[in-house]
């Protein structure tokens, strides 16, 4: 599927959200303002669950999303099914999720607010990926917003065996929304756009299309094509709605609201050619986990060569990576080397001939198949025993973005 299109589609979108009004102030592209509200999204929640059917009150096109068409007796029962699941306990709860959820909420608020979306939106990912920025689906879907790869690529994301900004929570956050923008226009209501973001506009259409595709599109139109979309689409909405409702009052779960995690605070600096993380690691004296927490789409901790990148590092270091960095020579600032697969070499044979240990060779080459390696295979090597380290690429240290400056190649 070419991008392009989707681009213009995005870009008009752009310039109409541009002059509408937004309620809460971006300041740059690196910057973003925090909500001092406390339990303010909270109350959107209980607000969302309220608009349009629950109170009687109307709700604007693109801010509501509970609709009278949620008081569908299927659509219901389904919300109240979900609401019992997680209300036990157990597999169900999603208070990790919601604790997890402090570290972004600031900023996808702030994305949302500035292209005019409904805040309940901000409990996607928790639905999606308990708000974890590594979950990958069995199908492959990745990321905070669980996009496919090729959905991700048309959206103008990197993904490839170095770069997969689909676990790039900043990156990501704005290709999804922008899609979701594409897929409300596309659909002119929030439950067939939810339900496409799912399953994809392509089976949506064709599902409209089997019903006789006269009716118009909203909310009741979902209810009666329900039946014609795979099990995990159909429980989408519902699924969403009871998110929506219990991070508005986790007492109907009978359970206390968690306490969230910090926003993630971090300075961004610019970074060009071939560094590896330790190196960089070791320029911004902090350990090696740290960068590879900051940066999971570095997905084998390697920048790039031939470009510039923006790299996070924790906050109030970057001024000391800028100077440091400058002073690594170039050809010293990547550990890692390339090895072609000649015939008959296994990776704990090529591991054995370098002198790594074979996890640190299977780490920086996540996307190698060792019963399925072809002669002519590039690898990347670490140089040295220890060269590439462990550690959780969860955030702990969980804010606001700060530019530090622009390093030099």
């Amino acid at each position: 599927m070419d991008k392009w299109p989707m681009r213009a589609v995005l870009a008009i979108t752009a310039v109409i959200l541009a002059m509408m009004p937004v309620t809460v102030n971006i300041r740059g592209a690196d910057s973003v303002v925090a909500d001092t509200s406390g339990q303010s999204g909270d109350r959107t929640a209980r607000a969302e669950w309220n608009c349009g059917g629950w109170d009687g009150r109307p709700c604007n096109a693109r801010f509501g999303i509970r609709s009278p068409s949620a008081r569908d007796g299927v659509i219901e029962e389904e919300v109240a099914r979900w609401m019992d699941y997680w209300g036990t306990g157990g597999r169900g709860s999603v208070r990790p999720g919601l604790k997890r959820m402090g570290r972004y909420e600031d900023y996808i608020d702030a994305e949302l607010a500035a292209r005019n979306l409904p805040r309940s939106l901000r409990y996607l990912p928790l639905i999606e990926a308990d708000y974890s920025q590594l979950a990958v689906s069995p199908a492959g879907a990745a990321g905070l917003w669980q996009l496919m790869p090729r959905t991700a690529r048309w959206l103008g994301l990197e993904v490839n065996s170095l770069v997969d900004q689909r676990l790039d929570v900043y990156a990501s956050t704005e290709a999804a929304l922008d899609y979701l923008v594409a897929l409300h226009d596309r659909f002119q209501c929030w439950f067939l756009a939810l339900a496409a973001y799912n399953a994809g506009p392509t089976r949506i259409e064709r599902a409209i299309r089997r019903h006789g595709g006269t009716r118009p599109r909203n909310d009741a139109l979902f209810g009666h094509i329900r039946d014609r979309l795979p099990k995990e689409t159909r429980d989408f909405v519902p699924k969403f709605l009871a998110s929506v409702r219990l991070a508005g009052d986790l007492s109907v779960a009978r359970r206390a609201a968690p306490e969230k995690d910090p926003p993630e605070r971090f300075d961004v600096v610019r970074v060009e050619g071939a560094a590896s993380a330790d190196v960089l690691a070791e320029a911004a004296g902090i350990a090696e986990n740290e960068i590879r927490t900051l940066n999971p789409h570095l997905r084998i901790g390697l920048v790039p060569a031939g470009r510039a990148i923006r790299l996070r590092i924790p906050f109030g270091a970057g001024e000391t990576f800028l100077a440091r960095f400058a002073g690594i020579p170039v050809a010293e600032r990547s550990t890692l080397r390339e090895h072609t697969v000649t015939p008959g070499e296994t990776l704990g044979r090529i591991a054995g001939l370098y002198g790594v240990p074979l996890d640190a060779l299977r780490t920086v080459n996540p996307d190698v198949k060792p019963r399925r390696m072809r002669v002519g295979t590039v690898l990347m090597i670490p140089r040295g025993p220890g060269a590439v380290t462990g550690g959780s690429r969860i955030a702990t240290n969980p804010s606001r973005i700060r530019v530090a400056g622009s390093g030099t190649g």
